[in-house]
C-alpha cells in the first residue's frame, strides 16, 4: 500500500483550500499575503522595455498587478548601478514600475526578476515574473534577426557520420543572432540542441545549432529558454546536413549573449500540405489535421526507448509523423491522443528527406480539441505527362525501378517514355519497401502528387500490382561529366526544365557506412558546378561484392538537381564493377595563386582505380602553361605539387592541370583529369585601391538613415541614399546594409584616374538573390556594370569596367526589392 506522509497531506489540503478561497476577495493581513501569490508584468510573466543610450527616464514603464507582497532584484547585482527602478518591492495590487538609466557608450541590458509571496497555513509560497530593461541607440525592443541571411551563406555537406567528419569548419567570423524556438524544458530535440529561427514565415528561415554543453538543466547550463533572442560567432563551428538536417555543431562552444530572456515565440506558421513541411526544418509549424484511428487513445509517447512517431492527417488524406524522443517521455508518456482534430504544434525536423514535427511542450498538443472530420480524397485519373499537383490515379504503368524508400513508374505516352517517383518516408529499413521484387511489373498508382526539386512526385500513395510489363525503356543518356554540367545548370536556371532521365553513368564508387544507412556517391572526373552524384537510399543488395575506389558502370534515373547542396542523385536500376577501364578523378581543386608566385606549391589530391601497370604522371597545358609547374617523371602518392612563378605581368594566368595515366613504354594516356589553374596578376603602375571591411562600422550609423548622407571612408567621401528601408551599419552581422530597390553608395571621383574594377563581398542571399549593378549618377548602365545576381559568398562579385571616365563618379545600385549587406568593398582605380 502507498503510504503518505501526514504533514504532506495537511500540506496539500491547506493548498486546495487556498486555491479555493483565492478565488474570493484577498485576503491580507500585516503577516502578508494570505493564499497563492499571483503576479504578472503589462499582463503577462515578462516584459521588455527599453532606452536610449543617452540615459534618463524611460517613458514606458511597466504594470506590476500581484497578490502578495512583492520586491525586485537584479540577476546581476552590478546592473543596479545604472538602471534604477522607481521601487523595489509592493505590496498586492498595481504598481505602475519606472526606470531611470545612466547614460552609455555601449548597448546593455538588465534581467529582473520580481517574486510574489503568499502564505498558506504559515506555509510561504512564491511566484516570479521577470522585466527585462534594454540600453541601446535607439531605444529599442526590437532585435534584428539574420538566421537566414546566415544559412544562405553556408555550404552544408552530407556528413551521416556522429561527429564532423565530412563537415565543413566555418573559418570567418560569422554572427548569428536568431529566435529559440525549441524548448529545453519539453527537450524534444536533444538537450545540447537549439533552433533558431527568423520570425518570418519565409521557408529557409531556420538552423539547428548543437553545442558540446547542455542547453539546459545541467551544471553547465546555457539557459537558452524558448523564445529568448541570442546571438553568437559561428566560427569555429562546422556546417554539414546531418541526415538532411543543415546544422552548425560546435566542438568547442562559443561566447553566447543573451540578447533579450523574455519569450519572442513567433506565431506558429500554418502549413496545409505536410509535404512543404521539408521547407521548414527547425522552424515552429503548426498543421490542421487529426490522428490516424490506430493511435487514438495511446499515450504520444509509448514506447520503451527511442523515438515514437505518431502518424496525423489532414483534410484530404496527406499524412505527417510527430515525431517524440526518450528526452520528452516525461511528459509525453502522460498525454492521451485523443480522439478530436485541431491544429497541432512544433518544430520541423527532417527524417530522411521528409519534415516530421516535434512537439516542444505539452502546450503544442493542446489545440486537438474539434471534431474528428472526414478524410475525402477523390482521384483524377490520368498519365504521367499530363500530372499536376493534386490527388491523381494513374493505370498501366510500370514499375522499373527502387530504392530503400520510392518507387520509380514508367509509362509511354505518345511515343515517349516519361518518369515519376513515389516516396514513402516510413519504409525504415533495406525491406521495408514492398516493390523491391516488383521491378518489371505493370502497376497503377494513386496518391498526392506535388513539386520537389521541381519534379513531379507521388506521396502518401498506393500501388495495385499486375502482371509482366512489356514496356521497352529507351536507351540510357550517357551521363558524362558534360551532360551532368549541362542537366544541372539548365535547371539551375530554370526549375521547369527539370526532368527524371534514364541515363548511363561511370566513375569511382564511394561508400560511406552509417548508422540508420548507407551512404553510395560516384565520382565522375570534370563535374566543376556538381559537387555530389549519389546513389539516393541505394539498396545495399545492389551493392555486394563492390568496395569503395571501385570503377563501376551504373543504369538508373536522374532525380533532378539540388541547388541548394550542388547534389545529384540517381535511383539506381543496375551497377557492374568495371575492373579493366583506368580512371582518374581530381577530389579538390587548386586554390588561385597570388602573383607573387608560390615556389614551396599546393597540393592538388587526387584518385586513381584500375590503374596496372600503368604511372601516373602531371603535366601542365594551356595559354599559360609555362608559368606553372608540376614534377617531372611519375608520381607516387595521391597528391601532386603544383608551383607557380611570379606574374610580372598584369593579365591573369590560366591553365589547366592534367594528371593522366599513361604506359611507361608507349606514353600511351589511359585515363586523365582535369582541372583549372589561375593566378593573378601584379597591380599595374598608377593602380590605386580603396579597400573597406565592414567589420569596422567607419564611424556609419548603426540605425536606419534615409536620406542622402555622406560618410569618409578610408580618407575618400562615399554618399549613401535610400528611399526606402534605409541603410545602416549592421552590427550583428558586422556588415554594411543597404536598403531595397533604388538604393545606391555612390563611389568616390579620384584626381586623374577612373574606377576599372569594382569587387564584393557580400553575406546577403535573398530569395531569387539581390541583383545589383553599377550607373552614372544620372542613372545610366555603365559598360561591365551588368547588375549581377549576389549570390553566397564563396566568390566575390567582380565587375570589370570599361567606358568609364577620369574624375567621375559612379553608383553602386540595388535593382531588386531586397536588402543587401557588404562584408568588404575594393575600389580599384587606374
Amino acid at each position: 500500500m502507498r503510504k503518505m506522509s501526514f504533514w504532506k497531506t495537511l500540506f496539500c489540503s491547506a493548498m486546495a483550500v487556498a486555491a479555493f478561497s483565492a478565488c474570493s476577495d484577498d485576503d491580507t493581513n500585516d503577516g502578508g499575503y494570505e493564499g497563492i501569490p499571483e503576479i504578472t508584468v503589462d499582463g503577462g510573466g515578462s516584459a521588455t522595455i527599453a532606452g536610449s543610450l543617452a540615459g534618463g527616464k524611460i517613458e514606458q514603464s511597466v504594470e506590476v498587478v500581484s497578490k502578495g507582497d512583492w520586491t525586485l532584484s537584479f540577476d546581476k547585482a552590478d546592473d543596479q548601478t545604472w538602471c534604477t527602478p522607481s521601487a523595489l518591492s509592493g505590496k498586492t495590487g498595481t504598481t505602475q514600475l519606472s526606470f531611470t538609466l545612466a547614460a552609455a557608450e555601449t548597448e546593455r541590458q538588465a534581467s529582473i526578476t520580481l517574486t510574489a509571496t503568499g502564505y498558506v497555513e504559515g506555509i510561504p509560497v512564491t511566484k516570479k515574473a521577470s522585466i527585462t530593461v534594454k540600453q541601446n541607440e535607439g531605444g529599442t525592443t526590437t532585435v534584428e534577426t539574420n538566421v537566414k541571411e546566415i544559412r544562405d551563406r553556408l555550404d552544408f555537406p552530407v556528413d551521416n557520420a556522429s561527429g564532423t567528419a565530412n563537415a565543413k569548419e566555418i573559418t570567418e567570423s560569422m554572427v548569428i543572432t536568431g529566435i529559440v524556438v525549441s524548448d529545453y524544458v519539453g527537450n524534444n530535440i536533444n538537450n545540447h540542441q537549439i533552433m533558431l529561427t527568423d520570425d518570418t514565415a519565409e521557408p529557409g528561415a531556420g538552423l539547428m545549432i548543437r553545442f558540446k554543453g547542455y542547453v539546459g538543466d545541467k551544471d553547465t547550463d546555457y539557459h537558452l529558454t524558448r523564445g529568448s533572442i541570442v546571438s553568437f560567432d559561428l566560427k569555429g563551428g562546422f556546417s554539414k546536413s546531418y541526415y538532411d538536417t543543415y546544422q552548425v555543431q560546435f566542438e568547442a562552444d562559443p561566447d553566447i549573449e543573451i540578447l533579450d530572456a523574455s519569450d519572442n515565440t513567433p506565431e506558429a506558421i500554418e502549413v496545409s500540405d505536410p509535404a512543404k513541411l521539408i521547407d521548414y526544418q527547425s522552424q515552429y509549424v503548426k498543421v490542421y489535421s487529426q490522428p490516424i484511428e490506430s493511435i487514438r487513445g495511446e499515450m504520444y509517447y509509448n514506447v520503451s526507448s527511442g523515438y515514437a512517431n505518431q502518424t496525423f492527417e489532414t483534410k484530404n488524406g496527406s499524412t505527417f509523423q510527430l515525431s517524440f524522443n526518450s528526452y520528452s517521455s516525461s511528459w509525453a508518456n502522460s498525454i492521451e491522443i485523443p480522439a478530436k482534430a485541431g491544429y497541432i504544434k512544433g518544430c520541423v525536423s527532417i527524417n530522411q528527406e521528409a519534415g516530421n514535427i516535434s512537439p516542444r511542450n505539452a502546450s503544442d498538443l493542446e489545440g486537438m480539441t474539434e471534431d474528428l472530420f472526414t478524410v475525402s480524397t477523390e482521384y483524377t485519373k490520368t498519365t504521367i505527362d499530363q500530372l499536376g499537383e493534386g490527388n491523381y490515379e494513374i493505370e498501366d504503368a510500370t514499375i522499373v525501378g527502387v530504392h530503400q524508400k520510392a518507387v520509380m513508374f514508367a509509362q509511354e505516352n505518345s511515343g515517349t517514355v516519361n518518369y515519376v517517383l513515389a516516396f514513402e518516408n516510413n519504409w525504415q529499413d533495406q525491406t521495408a519497401n514492398p516493390y523491391i521484387d516488383a521491378v518489371g511489373k505493370t502497376a497503377t498508382v494513386k496518391g498526392e502528387s506535388a513539386l520537389r526539386y521541381g519534379l513531379y512526385q507521388f506521396s502518401n500513395f498506393e500501388v495495385t500490382t499486375g502482371g509482366d510489363s512489356s514496356l521497352a525503356l529507351p536507351e540510357p543518356e550517357t551521363f558524362d561529366a558534360e551532360a551532368i554540367e549541362k542537366y544541372a545548370s539548365e535547371i539551375k536556371a530554370d526549375e521547369s526544365k527539370a526532368a527524371y532521365k534514364y541515363v548511363k553513368v561511370s566513375g569511382i564508387l564511394g561508400i560511406e557506412k552509417g548508422a540508420s544507412y548507407n551512404t553510395y556517391t560516384l565520382k565522375i572526373p570534370g563535374l566543376t558546378t556538381v559537387k555530389t552524384v549519389a546513389f539516393a537510399y541505394g539498396l545495399d543488395s545492389y551493392f555486394e561484392g563492390l568496395e569503395s575506389g571501385d570503377v563501376v558502370d551504373a543504369t538508373g534515373f536522374a532525380l533532378g538537381y539540388d541547388t541548394s547542396s550542388s547534389k545529384l542523385n540517381i535511383l539506381l536500376r543496375e551497377i557492374d564493377a568495371n575492373t579493366t577501364t583506368p580512371a582518374v578523378a581530381i577530389t579538390e581543386e587548386p586554390k588561385t595563386f597570388a602573383a607573387a608566385g608560390d615556389a614551396t606549391g599546393q597540393e592538388v589530391p587526387f584518385t586513381i582505380a584500375n590503374q596496372g601497370s600503368n604511372k601516373v604522371f602531371a603535366k601542365i597545358t594551356g595559354e599559360n602553361a609555362e608559368q606553372f609547374g608540376v614534377p617531372a617523371g611519375a608520381i607516387t602518392g595521391t597528391s601532386v605539387k603544383v608551383t607557380a612563378k611570379e606574374n610580372t605581368s598584369e593579365e591573369v594566368m590560366n591553365a589547366t592541370l592534367v594528371i593522366y595515366l599513361a604506359s611507361e613504354e608507349n606514353g600511351t594516356v589511359v585515363a586523365s583529369a582535369e582541372t583549372a589553374l589561375t593566378q593573378e596578376g601584379k597591380a599595374p603602375e598608377g593602380q590605386l585601391n580603396i579597400s573597406l571591411d565592414f567589420s569596422e562600422s567607419y564611424g556609419i550609423a548603426e540605425d536606419y538613415v534615409k536620406t542622402e548622407t555622406k560618410y569618409t571612408l578610408a580618407g575618400y567621401e562615399f554618399t549613401f541614399f535610400c528611399a526606402s528601408s534605409g541603410f545602416k551599419w549592421n552590427k550583428s552581422t558586422s556588415a554594411l546594409l543597404f536598403g531595397k530597390k533604388d538604393a545606391y553608395i555612390e563611389l568616390p571621383a579620384v584626381e586623374g584616374k577612373k574606377l576599372a574594377k569594382v569587387v564584393i563581398t557580400s553575406n546577403k542571399q535573398a530569395a531569387g538573390g539581390q541583383t545589383v549593378g553599377i550607373f552614372t549618377t544620372d542613372d545610366q548602365q555603365v559598360e561591365g556594370g551588368d547588375p549581377q545576381n549576389w549570390g553566397k559568398t564563396d566568390t566575390p562579385q567582380i565587375y570589370t569596367l570599361s567606358g568609364t571616365e577620369v574624375n567621375t563618379k559612379y553608383r553602386l545600385k540595388s535593382t531588386a526589392n531586397s536588402n543587401c549587406q557588404i562584408n568588404t568593398m575594393e575600389l580599384i582605380y587606374y
